[in-house]
């Protein structure tokens, strides 16, 4: 079962929306990511993990470097998950 208050509230956040934008473009350490915004790398990691726990993003730990991927299943899955309760849009989802 999915966790969509975990997924919502990891979305709410517009540090966390960039972070899910640069990751559509592909792979990417944690310090490319955080090279993106003027934040400490503890806050980053922060929101790393944030969006690791809703299964937004998955890791991998590659020699000293943690490269962080979209997990487009599990979106994909939450969002049919949360929108499929709606009527209107289970037509549309079809």
């Amino acid at each position: 079962m999915l966790n969509l208050g975990k997924l919502f509230q990891a979305m709410a956040d517009p540090t966390r929306r960039k972070i899910l934008e640069m990751l559509r473009a592909g792979d990417l350490a944690a310090g490319e990511i955080a090279e993106a915004f003027q934040m400490t790398k503890p806050a980053i990691s922060h929101h790393l993990s944030v969006l690791k726990e809703a299964n937004l993003v998955v890791d991998q730990r590659h020699g000293q470097n943690v490269i962080y991927r979209l997990n487009d299943d599990a979106l994909s899955a939450s969002m049919k998950e949360f929108f499929g309760q709606f009527r209107s849009c289970q037509q549309e989802m079809r």
